[in-house]
């Protein structure tokens, strides 16, 4: 991965975390992502997406997302492929609005999580 997938990974990645805490109406989804990217800077696409963290206590944690668990969709935004800016879209989420992530765990097991904003 270069330079600028890197940037932009942690950027995204930044930005997920940042925009569901700033405005108190806003929801706290309660996770931290292992993003990669491929394709351009103007239209980039993720290739993959693990859970790198839980907020302890958080939503992510409560709806049963564990640390190391491999993102395959965001709603219905299939990773790998899903436009950078929609899954971006996808996890902004007021108080009370929830999303589900399609998941497989280390044991290669998929399963679907719904997590609620807080």
């Amino acid at each position: 991965m270069n330079k600028k997938m890197l940037l932009l990974s942690a950027a995204f990645c930044s930005l997920v975390v940042s925009t569901t805490a700033l405005a108190a109406e806003k929801g706290k989804i309660g996770l931290a992502l292992d993003i990669a990217v491929e394709g351009g800077f103007f239209n980039p696409t993720l290739s993959s997406v693990k859970v790198k963290k839980l907020v302890p206590g958080g939503a992510a944690e409560k709806a049963g997302l564990l640390v190391g668990d491999q993102i395959l969709k965001i709603a219905d935004c299939a990773i790998p492929g899903c436009p950078a800016d929609d899954a971006k879209d996808l996890m902004k989420r007021n108080k009370g609005e929830s999303v589900s992530f399609l998941i497989k765990q280390a044991d290669g097991t998929q399963l679907t999580k719904t997590v609620v904003a807080e």
